[in-house]
């Protein structure tokens, strides 16, 4: 059994410019990144809300994201 190695100790700059390096962006996007022109929302939504709005997104064949954007945008008028 071969002993364990241990990285590099950096200084403080080296780690600060280690860090601030931008990063490679990988080719594929993440599925909960939000479509260009898009942001992402998280609420929170008691259990039988959230039932209801699943149950009504099956109902009318869409996705709750759907129902929320037409309920926002009927409220307020965007």
């Amino acid at each position: 059994m071969s002993k364990p190695t241990l990285k590099p100790v950096l200084s403080k700059a080296q780690a600060a410019m280690e860090f601030a390096e931008p990063k490679k962006a990988t080719t594929e996007k993440r599925a909960f990144y939000a479509p260009e022109g898009h942001k992402r929302l998280t609420i929170n939504l008691p259990e039988a809300l959230h039932k209801r709005l699943r149950q009504a997104a099956l109902d009318r064949d869409c996705n709750a994201t759907d129902i929320i954007v037409e309920l926002l945008t009927k409220e307020l008028g965007a």
